[in-house]
């Protein structure tokens, strides 16, 4: 679906989270969740044909999610993926019966468009020569999950570029030095406070303190100090070029903010991973704060994507459509930790990689996502200007492609030249007195 002006639009960060909790799309999401579980659960017993079903499912999910965000503008494809509403004056077990239907059809066009592969996986799996393959699709798709480690990283990165460049193009380029000493003392005070907070609220807020030994109750304050290292050996290697951005008013405040919020992360996700390798168990809690982390991902991604590629006029992603994006990314990266925590105990038996479980592989994806701000934190260090200038630019050219059309229209209007009657040589009329006097004359 177009927009109504025939112009296709990136999609906002508000338009997808609107996406995601429309009543008419909400639906997939209950999806994701049924078929991921129920997927695991088959790949997980012993059976060769149910974990050959299970990865089959995932990659045909992921890939009918893919064709349905695709061809979103199909009318048939965008009937059979969202929720149609009910009537209200409809009686309530009529009602009842038409919810469920109605949820059921919205899952029509992921399912169909992935039938096909579906069908070509599962049954190559199930064959005697696919049979001894099987590890190794599992394997594949399990790699994956370093793959969207690293996207993950990238994506946060980039949308928190994105957020706080809008506003940093508003502030002057002038030259002015910084004080580099406040900022940085600042920006690190922030970061131990935030450490210090985050790991007495998720790790040792809850336990009880009597049975805590020394150690343990100096948890928030070892993990502060391990953060704000972290911080400053970044700041440290990157000393020189820390000097570049500090020269211009918008590069510095540019690179305190982004720098900031990159951190943040940084920080949470390095407590992720030590609670995930330190704690094998999966409370309620835990279950939530990765699913938050991976909407938020999800968020992110198509957000950054969407902007990227329609600057670069590769309008694939679209306000209608940013929503299946993100599930076929969440189907394929909830099959690749399924895949490493189901191969970590067959092909283990228990011992050496089999002590590697599901809580343990998404510590290791933490310490890559971590890993991957880090670096292009400090591998963009000293180049925020372009950035800036970059984006500047953009702006200007989108607000002077306003301006010319309206100016096009205006000198249109101006430079048609207005008739003036008194210099065109008409004839006056003919009058009977003139036919009259031609007769006398004769």
């Amino acid at each position: 679906m177009e927009e109504s002006d025939g112009v296709i639009e990136a999609p906002t960060i508000t338009d997808v989270v609107r996406n995601l909790v429309s009543p008419s799309t909400l639906p997939h999401v209950i999806l994701l969740g049924l078929a991921g579980t129920i997927l695991y659960l088959l790949s997980a017993s012993d059976s060769d044909s149910l974990f050959a079903i299970g990865i089959a499912g995932y990659v045909s999910l992921s890939i009918g999610y893919g064709l349905t965000a695709w061809m979103q503008e199909m009318d048939a494809i965008h009937r059979f993926s969202h929720f149609q509403p009910i009537p209200k004056d409809t009686p309530f077990g009529e009602k009842l019966m038409l919810f469920f239907i109605r949820v059921f059809t919205s899952w029509i066009s992921p399912i169909l468009l992935g039938l096909i592969p579906f069908l070509v996986i599962a049954g190559f799996l199930s064959s005697e020569s696919g049979s001894e393959q099987i590890n190794y699709w599992a394997m594949a798709l399990g790699g994956l999950f370093v793959v969207w480690s690293l996207a993950q990283g990238r994506a946060l990165a980039t949308s928190l570029q994105i957020f706080v460049e809008g506003r940093a193009v508003r502030i002057a380029s002038i030259h002015r030095t910084s004080r580099r000493v406040t900022s940085t003392t600042a920006h690190m005070a922030i970061i131990g406070i935030f450490a210090a907070i985050t790991y007495w609220a998720l790790v040792s807020g809850a336990q009880n303190t009597e049975e805590m030994s020394f150690f343990e109750k100096l948890g928030p304050i070892t993990f502060a100090i391990a953060a704000v290292a972290i911080q400053a050996i970044l700041f440290w290697y990157t000393t020189e070029r820390r000097v570049i951005d500090s020269e211009r008013k918008d590069t510095a405040s540019f690179g305190f903010a982004w720098g900031l919020f990159m951190q943040l992360f940084v920080t949470w996700h390095l407590l992720s991973a030590l609670r995930r390798f330190t704690d094998d168990g999966w409370g309620v809690l835990l279950i939530v704060e990765e699913f938050v982390l991976m909407v938020m991902t999800v968020i992110a991604a198509i957000w950054s994507l969407a902007k990227n590629t329609h600057s670069r006029g590769f309008k694939l992603f679209t306000k209608q459509n940013a929503i299946f994006w993100g599930l076929s990314f969440g189907m394929a990266y909830s099959g690749s930790i399924a895949m490493i925590a189901v191969l970590g105990s067959k092909l283990g038996d228990g011992e050496g990689i089999g002590v590697i479980g599901m809580s343990a592989t998404i510590g290791i994806g933490h310490l890559i996502t971590a890993g991957t701000m880090m670096w292009i934190h400090a591998w963009r260090i000293g180049q925020l200007s372009r950035w800036l200038d970059s984006a500047r630019d953009e702006q200007e050219n989108e607000e002077g492609e306003g301006e010319t059309e309206e100016q096009e229209e205006e000198v249109v209007e101006e430079t048609t030249p207005p008739v003036k009657v008194e210099e065109l040589d008409i004839p006056s009329p003919v009058t009977e007195d003139d036919e009259i006097e031609l007769v006398d004359l004769d």
